[in-house]
């Protein structure tokens, strides 16, 4: 599916590099020619899930995070058409995935499989690195279109934990997690639109599909399950739903 998915944005932004050397109209309130460096400020809510690599690991519905930051993009050309993308961003992401796992329930009672829902939430900070597309206007509008790599460094991350014990549903107490690793690699696409409110000023939204090239979890020996003592491994996927403004 996601395979699918980014072939899709490849063919939109094929499309979108185009438009932008061959369509022509007459620019309202937009001169179309931009400062070589020009920045914003965006914010995304983002949908995340697992994508379990363990045996016996089940990605268990979505959770809901959130992206913002200062996007920088530097214009390649002298009209507004192509740029090299980069800014700083903060990224609160996570998941969830069932397992059997050992549950000490207290100091004397102890679960030896006990379905586990545990929910994963780190918070990173996250260069960018990739390119954009935009076509000349539309009466105003601009179809865009992105790719690239998020950077990541992980700040912070904590775990919550659900179980089936004896019959009843429990809920252990949100903890901090030293499970989930330092670096995140993540591969983005996307498109959308903006539109010229002056022709310093554009205003937009965006629709990314991420995926992460890099294991959630540390390395070998780091991060088992305290039950069968496997290695964690997954990868998260996310739609981020973005909202920006640019100042050109």
């Amino acid at each position: 599916m996601k395979k699918s998915f980014f072939i899709i944005l490849l063919i939109g932004l094929g499309f979108l590099s185009a438009q932008a050397q061959t369509y022509s109209t007459t620019y309202i309130k937009d001169d179309c020619q931009g400062k070589a460096v020009n920045f914003g400020f965006a914010c995304a809510p983002t949908f995340d899930w697992m994508y379990p690599k363990t045996e016996e690991y089940k990605r268990h519905g979505f959770v809901v995070g959130i992206r913002y930051g200062i996007p920088i993009n530097i214009n390649l050309t002298k009209a507004k058409n192509y740029y090299a993308y980069t800014g700083v961003f903060i990224e609160h992401i996570g998941g969830t995935m069932t397992f059997l796992d050992k549950i000490i329930h207290s100091d004397i009672i102890e679960a030896q499989q006990a379905e586990t829902f545990r929910q994963y939430r780190a918070t990173y900070l996250t260069i960018p690195v990739g390119v954009t597309l935009k076509t000349k206007s539309l009466n105003n509008f601009f179809i865009c279109g992105n790719a690239g790599i998020y950077n990541s460094l992980r700040l912070s991350a904590s775990n919550h934990d659900t179980y089936n014990f004896a019959g009843e549903l429990w809920s252990r107490q949100k903890g901090p997690s030293t499970e989930a690793a330092i670096c995140k690699e993540a591969a983005f696409a996307g498109l959308g639109f903006e539109y010229s409110i002056s022709k310093d000023f554009r205003a937009g939204m965006m629709v990314n599909y991420v995926h992460t090239l890099t294991n959630y979890f540390k390395g070998k020996g780091r991060a088992q399950n305290s039950l069968t003592h496997a290695d964690q491994k997954a990868n998260i996927g996310y739609v981020e739903l973005e909202a920006h403004i640019n100042f050109f």
